[in-house]
C-alpha cells in the first residue's frame, strides 16, 4: 500500500509564524491557491484520511476533489497549550516559552513545558496510523491520501519514516509531503518521492 502524506495548505497563522496547533482556522487565500497548484502534481488516491481540523478538510477537497474522506482524530496537530495563536514576538518574554526554546534555534518538543510533548504526539499519531492502515486494508485500498499537520507528520515519520531522519528533518512545507510505501507488519514508511509544496 502507498500513502501520500501531505501537510495542509497555508493559513494566516502560518504566514504570521504563529503556533496554530489545535485552533480550527481556515486556509488563507494563498493556501487555497497553493493546493490548487499542487493538486495536478500528485498521484490520484482511492480514499483520503485526514485530521478533523478545517484546514485539512479544505486542503483535501482541493487536492483530490470528489474523493471520499474519513476523519481520524489522532491526525490533529500538536496542542501548544497557552502558546496557541501566538508567535515568537508575543511570547519572547514568557518564562515558559524561554525555557522551551532554550539556547538553540530549534524548539525542543521533548521539553515542551505545556500542551503536548513530542512523545505524546508520537503515541497519538502512531495509533492514528494503525487505525487508518487497518481501515484501508479492510477496504482493499492500494493508495490513500493522508492530510495532516507539520508537527503530526514529523512525529509520525520520526518513528516510522525510512530511511531514518531526525525529527525536524521530516518537516514538510505547506502542501508538501511524501509518497511512502507502507510495510503493513511494522508500519514503517519508506520514502518513494518527496513533494516540496
Amino acid at each position: 500500500m502507498e500513502l501520500i502524506l501531505i501537510r495542509h495548505g497555508t493559513t494566516q497563522g502560518n504566514l504570521e509564524k504563529r503556533f496554530v496547533g489545535v485552533l480550527d482556522v481556515p486556509l488563507a487565500p494563498q493556501g487555497e491557491e497553493l493546493a490548487r497548484r499542487v493538486s495536478p502534481t500528485l498521484p490520484r488516491v482511492e480514499h483520503i484520511y485526514r485530521s478533523p481540523l478545517l484546514r485539512c478538510r479544505q486542503t483535501a477537497q482541493l487536492l483530490w476533489p470528489d474523493t471520499e474522506m474519513t476523519v481520524i482524530q489522532g491526525l490533529r496537530e500538536t496542542d501548544f497549550g497557552p502558546f496557541e495563536g501566538k508567535n515568537h514576538q508575543e511570547l519572547k518574554d514568557d518564562p515558559l516559552y524561554q525555557a522551551w526554546i532554550g539556547q538553540g534555534d530549534r524548539l525542543n518538543f521533548a521539553a515542551m513545558p505545556v500542551g503536548e510533548t513530542a512523545q505524546q504526539v508520537v503515541e497519538r499519531v502512531s495509533a492514528a496510523l494503525a487505525e487508518l492502515v487497518k481501515d484501508a486494508a479492510a477496504h482493499g485500498y492500494e493508495r490513500v491520501g493522508v492530510v495532516s499537520h507539520g508537527g503530526a507528520l514529523m512525529g509520525l515519520l520520526s518513528k516510522y519514516g525510512r530511511p531514518e531522519r531526525e525529527y525536524y528533518d521530516w518537516m514538510c512545507p505547506n502542501c508538501g509531503g511524501f509518497r511512502m510505501a507502507l510495510d503493513p507488519d511494522t508500519l514503517e514508511l519508506t520514502v518513494l518521492e518527496e513533494y516540496k509544496g
